[in-house]
């Protein structure tokens, strides 16, 4: 199986951490960015480039079907844990702007198809529905990456535009 397509998805995570972190390190300076905005986007970048390499790992310990139920099953999991980490304390969604709130709102029909595959549903769209989790993760890291990156005023854009998976 060919998973040339997930690599390229770790090496583009990897390169969003490391710049973030090289912007994290220089505007500790002026004052820093707020911890919430910092964990969300390790949380994303990280976990893509994990689960991005994880089906290559498990494709010479299980079978096709198998481990696509492993790998998918667990980033499901995983972004669920982010995702309620993540909405303890902000149910009212809504306050945070209309982006945060489609960001998280669509994010439950892919934990949700994760899920389904973890659980032996949709294996004929296992590497499909991986690769979609793998892409929203880059996706919202992205997001996070322009917020970082261009607000002048981090503390307050990390009130109004936090990042959720």
């Amino acid at each position: 199986m060919n998973f040339e397509s997930f690599r390229t998805v770790a090496e583009i995570a990897v390169g969003l951490t490391g710049f973030v972190g090289i912007i994290v390190v220089l505007q500790r300076r002026l004052g820093g960015y707020p911890r919430v905005l910092l964990l969300t986007f390790l949380q994303l970048t990280l976990g893509a480039t994990f689960f991005a390499l994880l089906p290559d790992f498990l494709s010479d310990l299980f079978a096709p079907e198998r481990m696509w139920r492993v790998a998918t099953g667990s980033f499901g999991i995983y972004h669920l844990a982010i995702f309620v980490q993540h909405q303890w304390k902000r149910w009212r969604i809504w306050e945070y702007g209309l982006v945060q709130a489609l960001v998280t709102i669509t994010s439950l029909p892919v934990i949700l198809l994760k899920l389904g595959v973890g659980l032996g549903f949709l294996g004929a769209f296992a590497y499909s529905i991986h690769y979609l989790g793998l892409l929203w993760f880059l996706g919202v890291a992205c997001y996070g990456f322009v917020l970082i990156l261009f607000d002048e005023n981090a503390e307050e854009a990390a009130e109004t535009h936090t990042v959720a998976p």
